[in-house]
């Protein structure tokens, strides 16, 4: 994205008019309004390090699930993801986002990591969505009683915390494929085998680069977090390298332009609707935000107040959020809309179990036959 510089309106310094024979008390207005109207077209070329957060859309989820080899239940209720709009702003959007409730004006640097372009912010958010719709994939599936079998090829750092004893031991890119000599593919592997040890002892690690895919073995101290008990850690975020799942049948999710994790529930639940007969959604239009992870846990998001103005547009009837960010929902969701707190996709059926929905489907014979 380029900056187009500032237009300039330059006083007439030196110049004097001639005395009017007349006056005339609606020339300064008229020049004022001029110089308003010139200077306000000047900076919509202006961009300011700033993002607008606003409402985008409630869509329909089952409409973009294709299932190959498997029958499909098209619901009467619906289940609808939800997103925001960002942008960055001009000087006038950012004064018009200001003003208005549902828009949020944020510095960039909570939006864009440091030293990440815009196009590296839109090409890493869409394989976070494209690792999402695997997700979400993979757990409805798994809740609906097939067997869906996970490989990968490591544990990928993607990022080393300063605060621990890794920063400086280990890079991120690089694949984790072996601790203490024994192998790991999956990042749940590596975790299990750093989890048995306790804080201040040395894990050996056998890491690949993620450059020239050379192996070396470094010896790492483990560290007690605090935000998880005291629990041994490396200090870094991992992830499975290079995730691949055996599914029992072809199930795409049609996304579009769609970025982000965070329609990871709505993906879930819209899968499990289109694959049970019954309704699930009990016949209501049933909004639904937060990530998904393979376990079934559901995570936040972020914009949820600007996804509760979407959804109350687009006319639902419940939204379920994450835990954390019920109150921001509650608060915005006004009398029409019924906000439901859920951490995990079983909490968020009992949700529409509670009220009408039929989750009978979940244990179809025919389901648990075809794993």
């Amino acid at each position: 994205m380029h900056t187009v510089e500032p237009m300039v309106v330059r006083s007439p310094l030196g110049w004097e008019p001639v005395t009017p024979e007349r006056k005339r008390p609606w020339l300064p207005i008229v020049i004022l309004a001029a110089l308003l109207a010139a200077g306000l077209i000047a900076s919509s070329w202006v961009t300011l390090p700033y993002y607008a957060l606003a409402p985008g859309s409630a869509r329909e989820v089952t409409e973009l699930i294709v299932a190959e080899g498997a029958k499909t239940y098209p619901p009467e209720g619906e289940v609808l993801l939800t997103t925001i709009t960002l942008t960055k702003v001009s000087p006038l959007q950012a004064l018009l986002g200001w003003v208005r409730d549902d828009v949020d004006v944020v510095p960039q640097e909570r939006i864009l990591p440091p030293d990440t372009t815009d196009e590296d912010y839109r090409r890493f958010n869409v394989e976070e969505m494209d690792d999402s719709k695997q997700t979400a994939i993979v757990v409805a599936l798994r809740r609906l009683g097939y067997q869906v079998s996970e490989r990968g090829e490591g544990a990928l750092i993607e990022r080393v915390l300063p605060q621990f004893p890794a920063n400086g031991r280990l890079e991120p890119g690089e694949v984790i494929i072996s601790v203490d000599g024994s192998p790991v593919s999956l990042v749940q592997e590596a975790t299990a085998l750093i989890g048995a040890h306790r804080p201040g002892e040395t894990v050996r690690l056998e890491v690949k680069g993620f450059d020239n895919g050379k192996t070396r073995t470094v010896e790492v101290p483990l560290a007690a977090d605090p935000e998880q008990g005291g629990k041994a850690v490396l200090g870094v975020f991992l992830r499975t390298s290079k995730r691949r799942f055996d599914l029992p049948f072809q199930v795409d999710i049609r996304s579009g332009s769609i970025g982000g994790p965070s329609a990871g529930l709505a993906f879930t639940l819209g899968v499990i609707d289109a694959l049970t007969d019954g309704e699930l959604t009990g016949g209501r239009r049933v909004a639904a935000t937060g990530t998904i992870e393979i376990d079934g846990r559901v995570g936040d998001v972020g914009g949820v107040a600007q996804k509760t103005s979407a959804v109350r547009r687009a006319g639902a009837d419940v939204f379920l959020v994450p835990a954390g960010e019920y109150e921001i929902a509650k608060a915005r969701a006004g009398n029409e809309l019924l906000v439901l707190k859920v951490s995990t996709l079983q909490e968020a059926l009992d949700a529409l179990a509670s009220l009408g929905g039929d989750l009978s489907g979940l244990s179809a014979p025919a389901a648990q036959a075809a794993g």
